[in-house]
């Protein structure tokens, strides 16, 4: 199901494409240099989820708008069209968190907010407990969502794929609307390998193979912690994105095609 059926007003979509392309985007390659750096500090973290919470507001009011121009009688909720992006956008990433844009919007409304809204929120409150701006903490460069039942890597579990769902790229009218229905969007490639490889391509299998980045976290072998992350009680575990079709010998045997290869 699309998020909204029709198309959205030219100036409208200039409005959000200058956002995305001269706030969010250059926001993001500054949050990613710190964050490659472990060196990001409490007020990032809630600086640039403000920043990608704000685009989801533009894509909100270009939908409800949409929807009234084209006498569409049902309302677009802000609560039901954040769900449709978290079933909609492909966010790559940890998959013990699979609300992502909602955790972002509760947080940064509950940065801006004394209290979050009990009812709004009730279901994130039921899985996480009560949500304030205390959630997050800095610990040695890096900005961790923490409840009784909940400890992790908040820049690198949420905000990092969520960010690069914004970068694709988009400049166009048309794109505006492809993107806000989760037709277009950045991806990190998790799980999207090439299944036609040539032989020369076999010492980058391997490359990718052996250093491998974690799904959840973004990190590759010592630099991931997601072992000592925490997620309702239970322990996180490395996830490294390998390609389902790797096959050590045939891709031993491209590399040098006049030996032998055998696991042990």
């Amino acid at each position: 199901m699309e998020v909204y059926k029709g198309v959205s007003e030219e100036s409208d979509a200039r409005y959000l494409l200058s956002y995305i392309n001269d706030v969010l985007i250059p926001a993001s390659e500054e949050f990613f240099t710190l964050l490659n750096q472990n060196q990001v500090l409490l007020h990032h973290a809630f600086s640039f989820n403000t920043i990608l919470s704000h685009a989801i507001d533009y894509m909100v009011f270009i939908a409800k708008k949409v929807n009234k121009s084209s006498g569409n009688s049902s309302v677009i909720k802000r609560k039901d069209f954040i769900s449709k992006f978290d079933e909609k956008y492909h966010v790559d990433g940890c998959s013990h968190i699979n609300n992502k844009f909602k955790l972002l919007d509760a947080v940064n409304n509950s940065f801006k907010h004394v209290e979050l809204e009990q009812k709004r929120y009730a279901d994130l409150i039921k899985m996480y407990g009560d949500l304030n701006f205390h959630n997050l903490s800095a610990d040695d460069g890096k900005v961790f969502f923490k409840s009784q039942l909940y400890s992790f890597d908040y820049c690198r579990v949420v905000m990092r794929p969520i960010a690069k769902i914004f970068d694709c790229n988009i400049k166009t009218h048309n794109d505006v609307d492809d993107f806000i229905n989760g037709r277009i969007h950045g991806s990190f490639g998790y799980g999207n390998f090439l299944y036609e490889y040539e032989p020369y391509d076999a010492i980058d299998r391997m490359i990718d193979f052996c250093d491998s980045e974690c799904i959840d976290c973004g990190e590759i072998d010592d630099r991931c912690d997601c072992v000592s992350y925490i997620y309702d009680q239970k322990s996180g575990e490395r996830s490294p994105n390998i390609d389902p079709n790797f096959d050590f010998n045939d891709v031993m045997s491209n590399i040098s095609g006049t030996r032998v290869w055998r696991k042990k």
